[in-house]
């Protein structure tokens, strides 16, 4: 199983050469495009639900664009994140959904209805994830030598319940530079998640001029949340630094910024 909103993972046999390239193709796509949630044969659509103040129901679609039948089944699950910042689940009977299982002919969608359990519009946002898994039948691979290979995806589908009021809040806390690696941690301060699409590290010499650029991946903050995020610059360009920026723009209008005086000591 393949724990992703991304693209599927065989839990047994090696790895077919057409989903090394559907994991390729489908990690870019659920980062970067719009909804639906699209690899292999099925989709599901919003990628994304917002449950606003006084909005206790939504609707996920899920579509069947293969020509075989197809069976899936659906799961909630509290999203959190540790200390460190890393994804977390537990199950919740927080979310009412229907339904649990479903059998989707060839070229049909269905609807899974969701609903909210207890008060809405908290002080802070609650956030879950839906699970919707194919169960799909062992086959055999042909790249293998014959070996049966069963073959899941998993999309997990964020879920927002929004708070009456939203604060967005966030900092960069902390920015170090060890043996020629510079992280730094974003915290989110608010009542609301943000996400930040990456990450730029920016070099600056004692006139100013760029010395190197950098990107790393970023990733969901939910409330509260603190997460590191680091990438390794070239050697050479770090000793031309004095400084390095971090910026990294959210998707709330909301830009975290730091820098660093650089010890060249730690450039490699």
């Amino acid at each position: 199983m393949y724990d992703s909103e991304r693209c599927p993972y065989p839990t047994g046999g090696a790895l077919p050469r057409l989903l090394r390239s559907c994991l390729a193709f489908c990690a870019a796509a659920w980062v970067f495009s719009a909804p639906p949630a699209w690899c292999g044969e099925w989709r599901v659509y919003p990628i994304r639900l917002h449950f606003e103040p006084g909005t206790r129901i939504g609707t996920l679609n899920v579509r069947n664009d293969g020509d075989d039948a197809m069976n899936f089944q659906v799961k909630a699950m509290e999203w959190t994140q540790d200390p460190d910042g890393k994804d977390a689940f537990t199950e919740t009977n927080d979310l009412i959904f229907f339904p649990k299982l479903l059998l989707i002919p060839p070229r049909e969608e269905r609807v899974i209805r969701l609903g909210l359990k207890g008060p809405g519009g908290p002080l802070r946002e609650k956030t879950y994830r839906l699970f919707v898994e194919e169960i799909a039948p062992p086959r055999a691979d042909p790249h293998s030598g014959g070996a049966v290979v069963a073959v899941n995806i998993r999309f997990a589908v964020p879920v927002f319940v929004q708070p009456v009021k939203e604060d967005v809040s966030g900092q960069v806390v902390k920015i170090e530079l060890f043996r020629g690696t510079v992280s730094a941690t974003l915290r989110n301060s608010g009542n609301v998640h943000f996400r930040v699409p990456s990450l730029v590290f920016r070099g600056k010499d004692s006139t100013g001029r760029d010395t190197f650029s950098q990107t790393a991946d970023g990733w969901y903050l939910l409330t509260g949340s603190t997460r590191a995020f680091s990438t390794r610059i070239p050697a050479e360009a770090c000793r031309k630094s004095e400084r390095i920026e971090v910026e990294g723009a959210t998707d709330r209008a909301l830009i975290l910024r730091g820098d660093l005086m650089v010890d060249r000591n730690q450039c490699n």
